[in-house]
């Protein structure tokens, strides 16, 4: 049996996958059209008085640092750009889709590693001019979302792994697969590739851990890797274990960089910090 059909065995009774909100998917396509207008989307934003408050909210928290107040859709949507936007909206969106509790894990700690890990993603892009720094934001944003998958629907299983971690000090992914028999990146790219998201961002979302994996999109599965150890470095929020991760030399060889690079990324990353749990804070409960 291969790892996705014994994926689909585990998940073969879930029946309420969660999906982006249509309101949300339209947005998106929107954004990813070339004759979409900054006017076409702040009306259709406008429309729709919960997205519009997500969006206002978001746009006047500090991690976007704009000195005036926003207060209106237009300004919104010219001030943060459509791939800023789109992001803010899915992240949004998927705090919202996963409200869930007593689980036994740190739920707005693992919001705070996502976000954390979604920025040095973004920082590390353009450290290494990857042409689409957004687009790695969002692979970093969701690399744990498994992690949330597991919660929900073996609520059971993710008890023994929080156990195993702290009983054997070893890491959440090792965890996962010796109680589960997979691991989260399985569980995250399987649901991202449900709802649509391109290859790219379920590849990078399922080989995170393993970037040499990945056969069409290891650029990106590098940047949310190293991203991911930055954050961890970087102490900001909780991905479920407190392991130091060492860094695969072939992948700091690809992107020509050293340690010292990230020595230097991550202390820019912990100059965000505060920005960064305010964001995850409101994204979460708006």
């Amino acid at each position: 049996m291969t790892r996705h059909e014994y994926l689909d065995k585990i998940l073969a009774k879930v029946t309420d996958v969660p999906t982006l909100p249509a309101s949300v998917l339209h947005v998106m396509q929107m954004i990813e059209d070339p004759q979409c207008s900054a006017a076409d989307l702040a009306r259709v934003i406008q429309n729709d008085p919960g997205m519009a408050a997500k969006v206002l909210k978001l746009a006047n928290s500090p991690f976007y640092g704009f000195r005036q107040k926003i207060t209106s859709i237009p300004q919104a949507v010219t001030l943060l750009g459509f791939a800023t936007l789109k992001n803010a909206l899915l992240s949004a969106a998927v705090f919202d889709m996963f409200r869930i509790s007593g689980t036994g894990f740190d739920m707005p700690a693992l919001w705070k590693h996502s976000v954390a890990t979604g920025t040095a993603a973004k920082l590390f892009a353009k450290r290494v001019r990857y042409p689409n720094s957004e687009k790695a934001f969002t692979a970093g944003l969701l690399h744990d979302i498994g992690k949330v998958m597991i919660a929900r629907y073996l609520p059971s299983s993710l008890l023994t792994v929080v156990q195993t971690v702290h009983d054997k000090n070893v890491s959440i992914y090792d965890a996962e697969q010796h109680t589960i028999g997979l691991a989260h990146p399985s569980f995250g790219a399987w649901v991202i590739a449900r709802w649509g998201l391109p290859t790219q961002l379920v590849e990078a979302v399922e080989y995170h851990h393993h970037p040499t994996r990945a056969k069409y999109a290891f650029d990106l599965a590098g940047i949310v890797y190293l991203a991911n150890i930055l954050t961890h470095r970087a102490n900001i929020g909780n991905g479920g274990d407190l392991m130091i991760r060492e860094v695969d030399p072939k992948v700091l060889e690809y992107f020509s960089i050293n340690e010292a690079t990230l020595y230097d990324l991550r202390d820019t990353l912990v100059s965000k910090r505060l920005e960064i749990e305010a964001f995850a804070s409101i994204a979460s409960s708006v």
